[in-house]
């Protein structure tokens, strides 16, 4: 007997009070940090100080993607696209930072 198949990511259905509240404050949260992000490199002006404010926008962009699907302007197939395209976004923004910080550390 085949095991069950189980979706590794659901979509929550659109009339969800739950899912527009976990929207509103995650979106909320990851633009306050988007914006502190953005002070701290406007004080520092230095490439890693860049990376992780753009990182953390491209954070508060994941969230936007799901408000537009929330709204029905996303179908579920391009907000994955979209999220997991920003995933790649944060994670090698995140990795370059890291990487600068320790070249430019060790030089």
């Amino acid at each position: 007997m085949a095991p069950a198949l189980y979706p590794l990511h659901a979509v929550a259905s659109e009339g969800s009070l739950a899912l527009h509240v976990v929207l509103a404050v995650a979106a909320l949260g990851s633009a306050a940090v988007f914006l502190l992000a953005l002070a701290a490199f406007r004080q520092r002006r230095t490439l890693p100080y860049l990376l992780v404010a753009l990182a953390f926008g491209a954070l508060a962009g994941r969230e936007f993607v799901g408000g537009m699907t929330a709204a029905n302007y996303l179908s579920a197939n391009t907000h994955h696209l979209y999220e997991h395209g920003l995933d790649i976004v944060v994670i090698a923004l995140l990795v370059g930072a890291v990487y600068y910080a320790r070249s430019v550390e060790t030089r």
